[in-house]
């Protein structure tokens, strides 16, 4: 039977500004690695088999601080007998890829790796520094089956294109927002971010270690950490959600079962004020939403903001409770206060708490970034908020199982959805009454994945009722989709 074999080909060239060149070691070990012949220094990309594909698309990106001398942005070719490959990974051979860079100084330095676009490595990028330029590279190879053949059949395509980049804006920063340097120029940003895998707390360096392939493409298996995430006092039985009702029309839970919820407070008059909660992600991190801090025309200055981490009823004042101030706050550079949109934030403490059985971090999300695949799935929201005996800022806290919906179905729901969801946002709740309220802003949305419980979701907003006296819990609650945020947190987390 004859066969036949082309290759699909293309790479894409994108200028930004301003960062550092530097020596780093490869963000994903498993996958690629800098290797050298007598041709010089050269990328090594190993994809080891999953299962039976028709058809494989790899992806990569790389960052370059500086210019490239021409439009060449270098190649990804398979490494073996081309007629053969994909029959040979499907049979349980892995296949490897030589990525030749354009330069080698600077290095290029991975930013990502994806496979069947399936993002399977993720690495943080050059970060602002002293040089002028930014190029970032993206090349790709795709094999895939002719009908009626045994080989492999391509097309061949490519296109080159170099955006300029012009001066940053550094005027009129928001003291609260964390100042990227960005271009006027920016290329559209992509509806889903790719998600990262889980990292070993405390953050101390960029450099992450990517999940493992598995049987199933469509997920991606975090590594094991040395410090453990989103494991809390129930996990003797880490695959039952528990079922409770929640917050409002909710119930109480034990000490130390949602040992990353972390309670904010507004210092005032000489006085600690309850404002909001917040989910604890490394020893040093705090993810919250922005409006906690930021409300249209007014914010709290971080001087002022207590963070109580290991904390259980909010009149406790025991040895168990730490207490930090904070050292930054980084709202996030979209974030609009009239509207909501991009509400979350990320504050750093001034020193790292410790971990016990009170207080240990959730994971960040690893799992499908993709909405339609978590709906349906339920979550737990804990919190202070108010419920049916008072309002919030006081006494232990509740919690609620809510399941996830599409947007679609939530648009559908009420008008008012229509200008306050997006595609950086889910929607969560039965309808019933139950669910987050005035005072469990910021607090988590977290989802079993994998054995671990992992943020999804930042409580954002509600309708409030007929009477505006109350949260409208009739209705579904909006939430910042964490997952879409993930380059962003990571970012941020690799700085401070």
């Amino acid at each position: 039977m004859t066969m036949t074999y082309r290759v699909f080909f293309s790479f894409l060239i994108l200028g930004f500004l301003s960062v550092c060149g530097q020596q780093f070691n490869s963000p994903c070990p498993d996958y690629f690695g800098y290797r050298q012949d007598s041709g010089g220094v050269y990328g090594l990309i190993t994809i080891k088999s999953f299962g039976i594909v028709s058809s494989l698309l790899v992806r990569a990106n790389f960052t370059i601080a500086g210019r490239l001398p021409s439009t060449y942005a270098g190649s990804l070719q398979p490494i073996g007998s081309e007629l053969y490959l994909l029959r040979d990974f499907n049979r349980g051979k892995a296949l490897e890829y030589r990525v030749t860079f354009p330069v080698v100084s600077p290095l290029p330095r991975l930013t990502s790796i994806s496979v069947n676009d399936k993002l399977v490595c993720y690495g943080p990028g050059d970060s602002i520094g002293e040089v002028q330029y930014i190029t970032t590279i993206s090349l790709q190879h795709m094999l895939f089956y002719k009908t009626g053949t045994d080989g492999i059949y391509g097309q061949d395509h490519k296109l080159a294109e170099q955006l300029p980049a012009t001066l940053p804006h550094t005027n009129d920063v928001n003291p609260f927002t964390i100042d990227n340097s960005k271009p006027v120029y920016v290329p559209p940003k992509p509806q889903t971010p790719p998600p990262v895998p889980e990292y070993v707390v405390p953050v101390s360096t960029t450099t992450r270690r990517p999940p493992r392939p598995e049987p199933d493409p469509l997920s991606i298996k975090p590594e094991p950490q040395s410090t453990k995430c989103g494991i809390n006092s129930k996990n003797d039985n880490p695959d039952a959600i528990p079922a409770a009702p929640l917050i409002y029309n909710g119930v109480t839970y034990d000490p130390g079962e949602w040992p990353w919820l972390v309670a904010m407070y507004q210092r005032r008059f000489g006085n600690l004020n309850y404002i909001c909660a917040g989910t604890l992600v490394t020893a040093n991190h705090i993810v919250s939403a922005a409006h906690c801090i930021h409300r249209k025309s007014t914010y709290t200055r971080k001087k002022n903001i207590v963070i109580r981490a290991g904390i259980y009823g909010l009149e406790d004042w025991n040895d168990d409770i730490v207490t930090r101030s904070l050292k930054e706050v980084y709202i996030h550079e979209d974030y609009n206060s009239t509207t909501l949109e991009n509400d979350i934030l990320i504050m750093t403490l001034e020193s790292p708490v410790p971990f016990n059985k009170m207080i240990q971090p959730a994971c960040l999300w690893s799992g499908p970034i993709v909405l339609n695949e978590i709906v349906g799935k339920s979550g737990i929201v804990a919190g202070w908020g108010a419920n049916e005996q008072g309002s919030g800022g006081k006494g232990i806290p509740r919690m609620v199982t809510m399941p996830v919906v599409s947007t679609e179905d939530c648009k559908a729901s009420k008008p008012d959805f229509h200008r306050l969801t997006s595609s950086r946002t889910l929607c969560a709740g039965d309808r019933t009454g139950a669910g987050p309220c005035l005072g469990d802003s910021g607090g988590g949305l977290y989802l079993l994945h994998r054995g671990r419980w992992r943020l999804r979701g930042i409580v954002s907003l509600s309708l409030l009722s007929d009477d505006e006296s109350q949260c409208d819990l009739k209705q579904y609650i909006v939430f910042t989709d964490a997952a879409q945020y993930m380059p962003w947190i990571t970012d941020v987390l690799s700085i401070t």
